[in-house]
């Protein structure tokens, strides 16, 4: 399991991921009716992943420091402002927003559990090892930044 830290770009996991949603409601049973409130439930959760999604990734481009989830240790500043003073991780809940909206879209008991395995997958292969390396450079000022905002919300 070691290995799978920082291994594969969360943007491939989040399709990974999508595309596992659309197979389990496809082959399992499991459906359910939502009376035609389905789209709704995906227009709101690509709003919402839209939303966290581009407000994480502008605070860091104003900040000046790496938006690349692959090379967390070039990070040259701890963004604490804006969406980042309400959850340490707003574009990966970005993408959980948008998984859970597909799966919800896809109208299968069976999806929505496949998606929260997302922020499951992400917790422990990509936030956790992008924390230590954090906590590495930036020490004592990451531990208070991490202290006072919670990782989700």
């Amino acid at each position: 399991m070691e290995n799978l830290k920082l291994r594969f770009p969360p943007v491939a996991v989040f399709f990974s991921f999508a595309v596992i949603i659309w197979m389990v409601a496809t082959l399992l049973p499991g459906d359910i009716n939502l009376h035609g409130a389905e789209t709704a439930f995906l227009v709101i959760g690509i709003g919402a992943g839209g939303y966290f999604g581009v407000t994480g990734l502008s605070e860091f481009r104003r900040a000046r420091t790496t938006t690349s989830p692959s090379h967390p240790e070039n990070a040259s500043a701890i963004v604490s402002d804006g969406i980042y003073s309400k959850t340490r991780n707003p574009m990966y809940l970005g993408l959980q927003f948008i998984l859970l909206g597909w799966a919800i879209f896809q109208g299968n008991l069976f999806a929505i559990p496949v998606a929260l395995g997302f922020a499951v997958y992400i917790t422990l292969f990509q936030i956790k090892p992008e924390e230590d390396l954090l906590e590495e450079n930036f020490g004592q000022e990451y531990l208070a930044y991490k202290a006072r905002v919670r990782r989700w919300m």
